[in-house]
């Protein structure tokens, strides 16, 4: 699937935005849907990424540029190494077939030095505890985003805070969507969500009372040191290090938890659901979700290079320009809720978003296609500065029937569920995917 995606530069003279905003690098971009989710452990959903991917790190991630695409280090010091056993002990090679493992290890060692945004749950007072924990009901009065608390701390990234984070996903009250599938293959996750049941039952009536994970053993995940931790797998999983590139897997501090667990804090929006807390290049210091969501530079994130290599082209293309130097180059990004396609547009073409994608409503406007079908710019988008960029993305594409349906599913013999089945086979042939794809696509 071809992804278009324009890029614009806004004079002075049409700057819908404030004076005091001008000269400031800011991203102004829109979001159609609204982010259900923000709390690594249940996101999983393209338009949650947009903002969690710029807060949470997990171990790994994926080369900006590379294509295919290539896992590397995040966090992480090193690209971790699958080692497979046999039922005996016995290390296997690489080439071993599945039948032969046993138990799979990965073992992630993270970089020392690495700090998480400022956050009041890392606030102490003078003598050490906890500045925010526990909270008297008067002292949120007021308090409606992470902002209003006056006092901000910081700590180091440890290797627990994963732990942490992979026993979160057997938490009954966060429904994480991996939870069944990783249950399969991390020993203990399934007892865990278990014993985290009973924990709940015995709280009764307060169901959303702080329930303390660092007192509950997850026997598939151990802490090695400071900076190191080891995950032990069930079988063979060779996809598993492609997981430890997703949020699911990013670190979430016990304090967070602790601070987000207190009594009032759910009435006032204040949970990880919608505050993440994290050590990437930004932070969340605006959420309305309906309107207007804000990230921020995170003072306390430690830099990364922008990458010198990458496709072929992209040296041709100026995307290469940049190599060597620190990121993040942007101090702030401003979404702006539009539920629309063509006000979006409109918006952009105005000057009110920085770029914006090309949909079927306005593709002949936007771009023009040549006898090979290769897509270029049109010449009054050329005429206003608009660049255009293009991407390949796979995409992957269900036609669903209803079974339940007599005429599609079929009836009670033999003989119609036969002409049921001809008739759904007939359906998928005749679909014209490429026509589908030109007129809603």
């Amino acid at each position: 699937m071809a992804t278009v995606w324009l890029a614009g530069c806004s004079s002075g003279l049409n700057d819908p935005y404030p004076v005091a905003e001008r000269g400031q690098t800011i991203f102004y971009t829109a979001f159609t849907e609204r982010p259900k989710h923000l709390d690594p452990v249940q996101s999983y959903s393209e338009d949650e990424a947009s903002f969690l991917y710029q807060i949470v790190e997990p171990p790994l991630q994926y080369h900006y540029l590379k294509r295919p695409y290539v896992l590397e280090p995040a966090t992480a010091v090193a690209m971790p190494v699958l080692r497979r056993y046999d039922r005996n002990g016995r290390e296997l090679p690489e080439t071993a077939d599945a039948s032969r493992v046993d138990r799979t290890v990965v073992e992630v060692r993270i970089k020392p030095g690495i700090l998480y945004q400022p956050h009041p749950a890392f606030a102490r007072k003078a003598d050490g505890a906890p500045r925010y924990v526990p909270l008297a009901p008067d002292d949120l009065r007021g308090v409606r985003g992470i902002g209003d608390f006056a006092h901000a701390d910081t700590r180091e990234l440890v290797a627990a805070d994963y732990v942490h984070q992979i026993k979160r996903l057997a938490h009954p009250r966060l429904h994480s969507p991996i939870f069944e599938l990783m249950a399969e293959y991390i020993p203990g996750l399934k007892v865990l969500q278990g014993e985290l049941l009973e924990a709940q039952a015995r709280i009764g009536k307060d169901g959303d009372a702080f329930i303390d994970l660092e007192s509950f053993e997850l026997p598939g995940v151990e802490l090695l040191d400071r900076h190191s931790y080891r995950i032990t797998l069930k079988g063979a999983y060779p996809q598993f290090l492609y997981w430890l590139s997703m949020p699911f897997f990013s670190p979430v501090p016990p304090e967070a938890d602790r601070f987000f667990g207190q009594p009032g804090m759910v009435e006032r929006n204040l949970t990880l659901d919608w505050w993440p807390i994290g050590t990437g290049p930004y932070m969340l210091v605006e959420n309305n979700p309906n309107s207007r969501m804000v990230l921020a530079r995170n003072p306390n994130y430690r830099g990364e290079t922008y990458p010198c290599e990458g496709e072929a082209s992209d040296a041709g293309a100026g995307l290469l320009e940049d190599c060597g130097k620190t990121m993040p180059f942007i101090d702030r990004v401003v979404f702006s809720r539009e539920r629309e396609g063509i006000p979006y547009w409109n918006k952009f073409l105005q000057g009110y978003y920085d770029a914006s994608g090309v949909s079927s409503d306005n593709f002949d406007q936007a771009v023009t296609l040549t006898s090979q079908g290769e897509v270029s710019l049109s010449e009054d988008m050329e005429a206003k500065g608009i660049r255009l960029l293009t991407s390949v993305s796979p995409s992957i594409f269900y036609l669903g029937f209803n079974m339940l349906d007599p005429l599609l599913g079929g009836g009670q013999s033999r003989a119609e569920k036969e002409r049921a089945r001809k008739l759904r086979q007939a359906i998928s042939v005749a679909l014209e995917m490429e026509e589908f794809v030109s007129i809603f696509l």
